[in-house]
């Protein structure tokens, strides 16, 4: 079994999607990222809670998304170094624009937290492909500290929400062309369920 090539050219911009690291200015405009947004709530909500929290930082902003990124450090380990701090705070620097994502929980919903959060998880991906269509590049990133006061703070959450981390966008430059992904083994990764009950690989 292989995938036709109408099915290549209808699925191009998700098979050709890439994570871009190097990153440069211009940014998005607001045009571009209100559309970004746009599909990005648009993904799958059960109970329709639109449990998502969308914090868009550019320009000097990036500095006070910087601190907060060092600040929640500083709270989970206070005994880090001058040196530590400067590299989480570099963090936000690394593109022109950036959305953090979070997961804004309901908690007295009948849905539990964690449908909420794969809806928002949905959310962080749909910037991703969105940023691309638009023939931006952009990557998932995060830290290794999520929580504490001053990410709430910046990112307008409570204490039950969950900081998921934020998608960095920007121009690649000329010398990324969009290429396709190579083809995943589909028979180590999927499985065809049989009438019987038994999951054999997908082939």
């Amino acid at each position: 079994m292989s995938v036709t090539p109408e099915h290549v050219a209808a699925l191009q911009p998700f098979l050709s999607r890439r994570s871009t690291a190097a990153l440069f200015p211009p940014g998005p405009t607001d045009t571009e990222i209100e559309a970004i947004l746009a599909v990005a709530a648009s993904v799958p909500d059960h109970g329709a809670l639109r449990p998502w929290r969308f914090v868009v930082v550019t320009g000097d902003a990036r500095a006070a998304f910087g601190e907060a990124l060092a600040d929640a450090a500083v709270e989970a380990t206070p005994e880090l170094d001058d040196a530590a701090r400067d590299r989480i705070r570099s963090k936000a620097f690394v593109a022109p624009a950036l959305i953090a994502v979070a997961a804004r929980i309901d908690t007295a919903a009948k849905v539990p937290p964690w449908e909420q959060i794969a809806s928002a998880s949905c959310a962080g991906y749909a910037i991703a492909l969105a940023a691309h269509q638009l023939g931006l590049g952009a990557i998932w990133k995060s830290a290794p500290f999520h929580e504490g006061v001053a990410i709430e703070k910046a990112l307008d959450l409570s204490p039950d929400d969950r900081f998921l981390g934020w998608v960095n966008l920007g121009h690649t430059g000329p010398q990324r062309p969009a290429e396709l992904r190579p083809a995943p083994d589909l028979a180590t990764l999927a499985r065809r369920l049989h009438a019987d009950g038994t999951p054999v690989p997908f082939e």
